[in-house]
């Protein structure tokens, strides 16, 4: 798998629900719009994506598995950060039928996710499948520290 992952896919499928969404904006008037909650999830969306982005490629580069910085957290941060803040903040400044833009986006990451894991499982092997035991796909678990198991173990003996 290339460097942009699922990302030419799940582009292809929003991409063609953005423009349909415009046009549909365009044939039913002014749409409703929330253009300041958008620039809050917008702004901080960007910087984060750049931020992992510029992680990742030197990564890349390299040639190694990427488990630290952003990708400590989860699996696939970029991804994360275009569904949870970027989209959805781009859909709540345009408004309208653009506010469907991350379900999406969403369905088609989705849809395709598990081709570009086992790329990287193919690629990495056990270095892979130790890292996606512990690290969750898309979203972090800000109370567990980086690289703690996902199993919900019960409490010890004493705490029940």
């Amino acid at each position: 798998m290339r460097f942009w992952g699922i990302e030419p896919k799940v582009g292809l499928a929003s991409g063609f629900y953005a423009l349909l969404a415009f046009y549909l904006n365009a044939g039913f008037g002014r749409p409703c719009a929330f253009p300041l909650p958008g620039l809050f999830l917008l702004v901080p969306g960007l910087a984060l994506w750049l931020l992992c982005y510029l992680q990742v490629s030197k990564a890349y580069a390299r040639g190694e598995l990427l488990k630290r910085g952003c990708y400590s957290r989860v699996r696939h941060p970029i991804y994360s950060i275009w569904g949870l803040l970027i989209l959805p903040g781009f859909s709540l400044v345009i408004g309208g039928f653009m506010l469907l833009l991350p379900v999406v986006y969403w369905l088609s990451v989705v849809e395709f996710i598990g081709e570009e894991e086992r790329a990287l499982e193919e690629r990495f092997g056990d270095e892979w499948r130790k890292y996606a035991e512990r690290t969750p796909r898309f979203i972090p678990r800000p109370w567990a520290p980086p690289g703690s198991p996902l199993r919900f173990s019960p409490p010890p003996e004493g705490r029940r």
